[in-house]
């Protein structure tokens, strides 16, 4: 099972449909159950949960090899421009 969060957006999108491709067992994570059904249709699970939710991502890595992750930056943090620079 391989997690990919964001798998609606560009490149999310792109890892879950190459690893479904493969005939790998993927778990798609986004906020919206809507924009992830194309991709349940293609033979992957669909989690609803948002990113900066830790015990929902917990639930959503259980049982995982491995993830595709994107961290959202914090556009409310004070220092955003360390976020940007690593």
């Amino acid at each position: 099972m391989f997690v990919v969060l964001g798998a609606s957006g560009h490149t999310g999108q792109v890892v879950a449909k190459n690893l479904l491709a493969a005939g790998q067992k993927v778990r798609v994570v986004g906020r919206s159950a809507e924009r992830l059904q194309s991709l349940a249709g293609e033979g992957a699970e669909i989690f609803v949960a948002d990113a900066t939710d830790a015990p929902a991502l917990t639930r959503a890595f259980k049982g995982a090899e491995g993830a595709y992750v994107m961290v959202p930056p914090e556009l409310t943090s004070n220092d955003y421009a360390h976020f940007r620079s690593g």
